[in-house]
This record gives C-alpha cells, sequence and structure tokens, in this order.
C-alpha cells in the first residue's frame, strides 16, 4: 500500500479534480493532478512513469464525491501494475466502465436526492425560525460527507475494485429513492410553510401561480423531456421582466 504520506496528498488533490475541466477531457487534467504523487513514487523509471501518466491521457468524469472511490480503485490497479501483478492493457477498459458507474451511483444518490434533501430541510427549518439547527445539519452533513469520502479512498485503496461489492451492500439506489419520498413530503410541507406565511392577497396569486408553475414544470419535463436549461432560462427571462415591471406588476 502507497505511504500515508503520499495517499493523504492524493485524497487532499480530489477537492480539486473539476479545478482544469475542459469540453473535451472533462477532468482529465485534475484526474492526472490527483493521481501525480502515487504515480511518481511508484514508477521511479523515467519511461515507466511517462507510460503511467499516458493511460490517463483520455476523456475522464465521474461524480466530484465519488471520485476518492475512484481514485482509491485506480491506485490499487496501479500498484499491481507496478509490481507486475497485472497487465498494463487491463486497466483502460475497467477506468471507462468504473468511472461512468460511480457517476451515475453519485448522481443519484448525491446530487439528486441527498442535496436536495438537504436544501429542503434548511429551508424548512430557516422559515420556522431555526437558524441554528439548520447551520448544525448543514455542519453535520459536510463533516459526513469528509468521513464518506476518506472511508471510501483508504478502503478501495487497500481492498481494490472489491470495495465495489461493498458499495453495493450499501444500496445507495434505493436509498436513494427513500430520500426522494421524503423530498415530496417535505416540498409539501414547505409550500404550506409558505402558504401560512402573512401576505396580502397579491402575493398569494403569486404563490399558486409559482406553485402550478413547478408542477407543469416538472409534469412536460417527464412527458416531453425537455432540458433542465430551458426551464432556468425561462424562470430567468421572468425574473428579470418582473425586476423591470415590465408585465405591469
Amino acid at each position: 500500500m502507497l505511504p500515508a504520506g503520499i495517499a493523504l496528498h492524493c485524497l487532499a488533490r480530489t477537492f480539486c479534480i473539476n479545478a482544469a475541466v475542459t469540453t473535451r477531457g472533462m477532468q482529465q487534467i485534475g484526474l492526472a493532478f490527483v493521481l501525480s504523487p502515487a504515480l511518481r513514487h511508484l514508477y521511479p523509471d523515467t519511461a515507466a512513469r511517462a507510460r503511467a501518466f499516458a493511460r490517463y491521457g483520455g476523456h475522464s468524469n465521474t461524480h466530484v464525491f465519488m471520485m476518492p472511490l475512484y481514485a482509491g480503485i485506480v491506485l490499487s490497479l496501479e500498484e499491481q501494475i507496478a509490481h507486475a501483478a497485472l497487465p498494463e492493457e487491463a486497466l483502460a477498459g475497467i477506468r471507462g466502465t468504473l468511472g461512468a458507474a460511480l457517476s451515475a451511483l453519485g448522481d443519484s444518490f448525491f446530487s439528486g436526492s441527498l442535496l436536495p434533501l438537504w436544501v429542503l430541510t434548511c429551508s424548512s427549518l430557516i422559515l420556522a425560525g431555526l437558524h441554528w439547527v439548520a447551520l448544525l445539519l448543514s455542519l453535520c452533513l459536510l463533516a459526513g460527507l469528509q468521513i464518506f469520502r476518506a472511508l471510501t479512498f483508504f478502503t478501495a485503496l487497500r481492498h481494490g475494485i472489491t470495495v465495489l461489492m461493498w458499495l453495493r451492500r450499501l444500496n445507495l439506489i434505493n436509498w436513494a429513492g427513500r430520500i426522494k419520498m421524503c423530498n415530496a413530503l417535505l416540498t409539501a410541507l414547505l409550500a404550506w410553510q409558505l402558504c401560512s406565511i402573512p401576505a396580502e392577497e397579491p402575493a398569494w396569486q403569486i404563490c399558486a401561480a409559482a406553485l402550478a408553475g413547478l408542477l407543469a414544470t416538472a409534469w412536460l419535463k417527464v412527458r416531453l423531456r425537455l432540458p433542465r436549461l430551458l426551464f432556468w432560462l425561462l424562470l430567468a427571462g421572468a425574473l428579470i421582466l418582473m425586476d423591470e415591471a415590465l408585465p405591469g406588476m
């Protein structure tokens, strides 16, 4: 296994994975930056080191929260290659499939479920006047995320690709479905809290229009598969018009 200092260096660099994203290679440059300390340690020979860096010269992309796990598995495989226990050609097919699988899992669990849960919960707590509870919850979730990143990195570094069996037992996909059900309930609670705020009659009309627009957006997104960017542009345009008082508001 890699020395602790080098492993921690690689883990720290995973926070910078998206600092140099390109449209062609995506996280290509960032991944090379993450793995650089370990590759320099594993391949003291210049030619072998050049071949190792060349293996990461193509497209690379995965979810940022899953990057430590991805980097740990890749470094475990690189250790086997460096000790001639695995052929260099074996890494190419594994790396592409692994990145796509972890990206889908991260998008579903973190971006599609856990992050909306945090936003909805904190919004509800703030409307209830529980600002310190919202802050404490945010800090706890942030700490939990860092623990998850470190745990998955070092577990993958020690056990290699077999760590995917452990990840499968966590059953994150099914947890994502349960969290989304909670998000639906929190959305209803948040709507009730907003409607409970004393307001003039026009504010009630705006609230009702916003709720109808949200439901219509969800229906159009599912039925017509319209891109989310289109809805964001429409919302931004409506807010600009409202700010300029063009619709007579």
